[in-house]
This record gives C-alpha cells, structure tokens and sequence, in this order.
C-alpha cells in the first residue's frame, strides 16, 4: 500500500510540473509583451519577467515538494510582485490569489488521489472553517435561486460573485494550507522576516525618493508592528541589532498610524490593539504603564484628540456607517436565513437605493448581508474558538522565550486587532465593490498568520512528543 500511494504521489508531481509549466508559459507569453513595454518605469519592471520565471520554476519544484513552500511563495507574490490579470471588469485577478488557487487544487489532488481521502490536522478550528465555506457556496446558490425578480444583473455581475466566491474560499483555504503544509519552523521564521523586510522596503519608500514596490495596503502596518513588538517583547534569544531594528521597523509604522494617519480609523486602532494586547501578555505592568502614558498624551492634548481628531471621526465615519448600515438592512432583513450571496447585496443597491447606497465597510454587516444569519454564526464560531485556542496555547508557552512563545502571541495580538477591526472596514474578507477582488492581495496577510499559528501548535505538540 505505502509503494503504490508513492508512486500514485509521484504521478500527481509529475502531472503537476507539467501543468504549472503550460501555464508558466502561457501566462509568460501573455505578460512578456506589457513587462517589456513598462519596462522603463523602472528597474523593478525589467526584473520582473526573470522574478515571473523564477516563481514558476519554484512553483513546479513545489508541487514535487509538496506544498511546504506554498505560504512563503503567496506571501511573497502578495507583497512584492503586483501582477495583475484583466476580468473584462473594473477588478483585476492578483497572483497571490493565482498561486493559492493553484496550490489548493495541488493540496486536494494529492489528498483525493493519493491519500483517497480528505485528511486535515486536527485542529479545532477546521469544522467551522470548512462550515463556513460550505455556507458561503450555498448562499451563492440561494442567492441566486431567491433573488427578488425586479432586481436588475448586468452583464458582469454573475463573474463578480462567482470571483467573491472564489476570495471567501481561498482565504479560508490559505489558513488551512499553512496549518497542513509547513511542519518546520524555519518556513515560518521565513514568513515573518519576509514581512519585516517589507515593513523596511515600505518606510524607505516613505521616507526616500525611491518607489520600491511592496503592497503596504489594508492590515500590512497592523501584522508589521505586531511583528516587530512581539519578537523584540518575547525572543529572548533574537541578538541586540535584530531586536532594535525590529522595534524601530513597529516604531515607523506605529507612529505612521497614530500620528500622520490618526484621522483614519483603521490606520491606528488595529495598531494600538495589537502593542496593548501584546503588553497585557508580556506584562501587567508594561500594559498599565503603557496605557497611563497614553493617557497623559491624550490628557495634555485634549483639544486635538478629543476634540478635532474624534469630532471628525464621528461626522465622517460613525454617522456615515450608521446610514449605511440602515440602507443595507432594508435588504438584509428580507434574506436573513442564507442572505443575498456573494457581492449579491450590490444588485439590491443599484435597482432599489441607486442614490443612497453606501458600502457598510464592516466586515460583519457584509457577512450578514452576504451569508445570513447562518454564515455570521458560523463564522463567529470559528474566530472566537481561533482567539481562545490561540490564547491557551500562548499560556502553555509562557516563559520559553523562544521564537514560538513570540510568534504565537505576535499571531493572536493580531488575531484580536483584525476581529476588532473588522467591524469598521472589509479588512479580512474583501467586498467585492469596495477592495474589490484585489483586496485579496492583503487580506491574505492575516489568513497567512492564522495558519501560522495553526502551524506551530503542531509543530510544537510534536516536538513535545517522546522519540520512538
């Protein structure tokens, strides 16, 4: 049995390399033309086609590797290669989508043809992660079964919800690819110093002429600062330079959110949620005297904060949620079991409140909206049983001091920042016309984490385990 499931695997890599080989060459004769025609834009254009080249072979290798390196390529593509493939629509397929796409198809086909089976490691989030999705396809399905007869689809809109389809279930399946595929803790040290290196590219970006091309949209200051904090707070064994560079990579970007961005919401509160959780972990103290400090600042500078920063806070965003969250129950209200499916609450907008739709830019309302009440609970369930399993597993950590013991409380501070967040902005599963299906380009950043996280409690619990 173990002879022929061998060779079944090796027939899959080889089919595999030959798949990703047509499509490298494909995608290369397709995009070789506007790489050489953009090429004077810069240095970064004209390393681009042997950067394509690159990551294709490396992906053919993947597939006969496994799919180990599958986080690291996604994470890579989705922070420093910005390719994009035209839909006929005003969205765009990003290549971290592509390559978790192409993974995931790699992931089952080893599990259905060589294991003949669907085999994941435990792991208590797995049920409701795959709930969800299930969900998520029958409120597609509902949606368009139930869809009211007046409203009016226009020729793209059938390929939007099938593409917002495809991001919910990609992101989830990037979570559960990471937690199944990487078993070595060096991958996930890659992860993180790949995002500590954007961090770097993004401030000299900032700070310099120079335009270096790194994707530093949605939660990317949030997962840099967590980083940074989190590794310099509890790696005991990271060296004075790489501690002091990390916290002056957080420090940038903390003060790039609180200071130059603090009249958008979600440029600061992810970020002070993720230092003061990180604190209350390290040290009740360190969380006391943080927030007293912050309470000085705010206290010796109440004309600003309280009074220009929040004032316009709630005319532009509180008061402007508040009327889009009215207008979007009109229709969510009269779908409420499996609601109006991916995207499907657009078409609503656009036949019924053409001048006063606005989005939600709440993650939850959208999920309302888009899976029902059935697809918010499960989906409640899975993060809430994520953060707590996340939280006992930090706590069986405490005092190692070792780069587990930082990555699983960097991995849950962010955790909470996103669930925090996630009510005031589509920043974990992208809409459709807000991000746009681009959005998946940084949303995939915290799915990538989670899995992470996912990851190191079973490389921990087998490390844990007696040779035998």
């Amino acid at each position: 049995m173990n002879l022929q499931r061998e060779l079944r695997t090796e027939r899959i890599g080889r089919v595999g390399v030959v798949l990703w080989a047509l499509l490298a060459a494909g995608l290369v004769g397709v995009l070789l033309p506007l790489v050489i025609r953009r090429s004077a834009e810069g240095i970064y254009q004209t390393a681009l086609i042997p950067l394509l080249l690159a990551g294709f072979l490396a992906f053919a290798f993947s597939v006969r590797q496994g799919t180990r390196l599958a986080p690291i390529l996604i994470l890579a593509a989705a922070l420093f290669i910005p390719l994009r493939l035209p839909t006929g629509t005003e969205s765009q397929l990003v290549d971290s989508l592509l390559l978790t796409m192409g993974f995931v198809v790699i992931w089952l086909l080893r599990m259905f043809v060589a294991d003949r089976k669907l085999s994941l490691i435990p792991h208590k989030v797995n049920r409701p992660v795959l709930l969800f999705m299930l969900v998520a396809v029958i409120a597609w399905i509902w949606g368009i079964i139930f869809r009211d007869p007046f409203v009016f689809i226009w020729r793209t809109f059938p390929f939007v919800q099938l593409a917002s389809l495809a991001v919910m279930l990609m992101l989830p399946s990037a979570m559960l690819l990471v937690a199944n595929a990487v078993r070595e803790l060096r991958l996930l040290r890659i992860m993180v110093w790949l995002m500590m290196i954007a961090g770097a590219a993004g401030l000299v970006s900032i700070l310099t002429p120079l335009d270096l091309p790194v994707n530093t949209r949605g939660l990317f200051s949030m997962w840099v600062v967590a980083l940074g904090t989190g590794l310099a707070l509890f790696h005991r064994g990271m060296g004075p330079i790489p501690r002091l560079l990390s916290l002056a990579i957080a420090g940038f970007w903390l003060y790039q959110g609180f200071v130059v961005n603090i009249t958008w919401l979600a440029g600061w509160v992810p970020l002070m949620v993720v230092v003061a959780s990180l604190a209350f972990f390290r040290s009740k103290k360190l969380f006391f005297l943080l927030a007293a400090a912050l309470l000085v600042l705010i206290l010796t500078n109440q004309e600003y904060y309280l009074g220009s920063v929040l004032q316009a806070e709630a005319q532009e965003s509180l008061f402007t949620r508040q009327a889009a969250w009215e207008i979007n129950w009109r229709v969510t209200s009269q779908h409420l079991l499996f609601g109006t499916g991916p995207a499907g609450y657009a078409a609503y907008y656009i036949s019924y409140f053409p001048t006063q739709a606005m989005a939600t830019h709440s993650n939850y309302i959208d999920l309302l909206s888009q899976t029902g009440v059935v697809g918010l609970l499960i989906f409640f369930w899975f993060l809430m049983t994520f953060l707590w399993s996340g939280y006992r597993f930090t706590r069986s950590l405490r005092g190692r001091g070792d780069f587990q013991e930082a990555l699983a409380n960097t991995v849950l501070a962010g955790s909470i920042g996103v669930a925090v967040i996630m009510a005031f902005g589509d920043w974990l599963i992208p809409f459709a016309y807000t991000q746009s299906i681009e959005g998946f380009d940084h949303a995939i950043y915290s799915w990538l984490f989670m899995g992470a996280l996912l990851s190191l409690q079973t490389i921990t619990a087998q490390e844990a385990e007696p040779d035998e």
